[in-house]
Parts: structure tokens; C-alpha cells; sequence
């Protein structure tokens, strides 16, 4: 497999046209690998203008039916980019095998499943930027519970970015027009920004409050001790006191 470039937040990704907008940089089919950005770089999904918005809508009706195989190819790529996603979703399908009555969300088939109703619910928030940051945020904070089990971290998502940039906008679907290229390399990299966001800001708080517990408990334990060497203290006092 080619070595895949680092896909960095703190580049912003530019276009022909000026700094604010995409470019498609190495490569003929009108995508480029450009590298995520943060939000303060590359703006919000407000600034997507109305015939971005139609354009990923429209593409995203016409790309729907062929979701399932592009998603499919996207995490097949990322377990041999990322050998602990191949893991995780192993481990999964083991327990999958063994439990019929409801679906493992953690198995590949469910992501794709999942992925594809994610896009349907993402793209109907387009006019209302809370909806669609705090959707996008509460898939990455969600994944947070991965990090200590399964050494989940924040490179995988700049990984799937890559990927999904590759695959998605170097789609026929896509490729056909120029808003809809730029729409879907800026919803990408917005999107691949905020869950990584979300999965950061989870696992700060999973740090804190394991941080938090230990520290009572250390707390705890001192009390304890001190508590039992008192107790030992008076009693080898009271052992060399003369008898009365």
C-alpha cells in the first residue's frame, strides 16, 4: 500500500482561487489529499454557500445507492493503515458471533450501516451549525471509551480523513461538478476535525475523573493508615506504661 501523507489540522487547505478556498492539488480526478484544518483555518459548514449545500445534496441522493461499497472500502482501507481498527472490529465481530439478539454497533457491517444513516442525519442539519457540530462531536467523544482498552487515538481519525477524502471526492458522483468537490472536501475535513474535537475533549474528561478518583482514594487510604498506625502507636504506648 503507498505511504499515506500526514493528515494535519494545522494546515489549511487552499484553491485556485485565493487562501479561503480548496484546492485540488496531485491528482487528475478533481480530488485532492488535502490535509484537515482547524476550524478557525478552513471556517465552518456555514460558510458553505447555498449551491454547496444543494451540490452535497444532490451527490449525496446519487452516491447513496453506492454508500455501502464506498464506506466498505473506506474501513477495510483504515484496518491496513491501522492495525488496532482491524483489532477492534475483530474483537467485535468474535462477540457478534456469539450474541444474535441486537447488533454490535462495533462490527464493520454495523459501521457501515450506521455511516451511511450518519450522512443522511448530517446533511439535514446544513442550515443549523449546532445541530451538526454537537452530532458530529457526540461520534467522536462516544469513541473516547475505545482509547484505554483498545489504544484507540486521535491519529486514526486523521487517517480516516485521508481515506475518506481519497475515496469520496474522487467519486464519479462527485467529480461531476466543481461545488460539489469543493462542498464534500470541505464537509470532510470539517467533520474529520470535529471528531477528533469530540474524542479529545471526551478523553480529557475520562482523564480528569480517573485522575480525580485516585486521588480520593489515595486520600482514602492515607486516612486508613494513619488511622491503623494510631491506633498501633497507643497500643505500644499503653504496653510500656508501668502496671498499676
Amino acid at each position: 500500500m503507498r505511504r499515506m501523507a500526514k493528515y494535519d489540522r494545522s494546515n489549511s487547505m487552499q484553491d485556485a482561487h485565493g487562501p479561503n478556498g480548496l484546492a485540488r492539488r496531485g491528482t487528475q480526478r478533481g480530488c485532492s489529499r488535502s490535509k484537515s484544518t482547524r476550524r478557525g483555518n478552513l471556517g465552518t459548514i456555514a460558510s458553505l454557500t447555498f449551491s454547496q449545500k444543494q451540490a452535497l445534496n444532490l451527490s449525496w441522493r446519487l452516491l447513496k445507492p453506492q454508500a455501502s461499497a464506498c464506506f466498505r472500502k473506506i474501513f477495510l482501507e483504515l484496518e491496513i493503515a491501522s492495525p488496532k481498527v482491524k483489532q477492534i472490529f475483530y474483537k467485535a465481530a468474535l462477540v457478534d458471533a456469539f450474541n444474535k439478539d441486537d447488533d454490535n454497533t462495533a462490527t464493520l457491517e454495523v459501521h457501515i450501516k450506521l455511516t451511511t444513516k450518519f450522512f443522511d442525519e448530517l446533511l439535514a442539519t446544513l442550515d443549523d451549525e449546532n445541530e451538526f457540530v454537537a452530532k458530529i462531536r457526540g461520534i467522536g467523544s462516544a469513541h473516547a471509551i475505545l482509547a484505554k482498552g483498545s489504544n484507540f487515538s486521535s491519529d486514526i481519525w486523521e487517517r480516516l480523513g485521508e481515506i475518506a477524502m481519497e475515496r469520496v471526492c474522487s467519486h464519479e458522483v462527485v467529480t461531476k461538478t466543481r461545488e460539489a468537490s469543493r462542498a464534500w472536501r470541505t464537509l470532510i475535513a470539517i467533520l474529520i476535525d470535529e471528531l477528533r474535537g469530540g474524542f479529545e475533549g471526551e478523553l480529557r474528561q475520562h482523564r480528569k475523573s480517573s485522575s480525580t478518583d485516585q486521588i480520593e482514594m489515595g486520600k482514602v487510604e492515607d486516612e486508613e493508615e494513619l488511622h491503623s498506625k494510631l491506633q498501633q502507636l497507643r497500643m505500644d504506648y499503653n504496653q510500656t506504661l508501668p502496671y498499676t
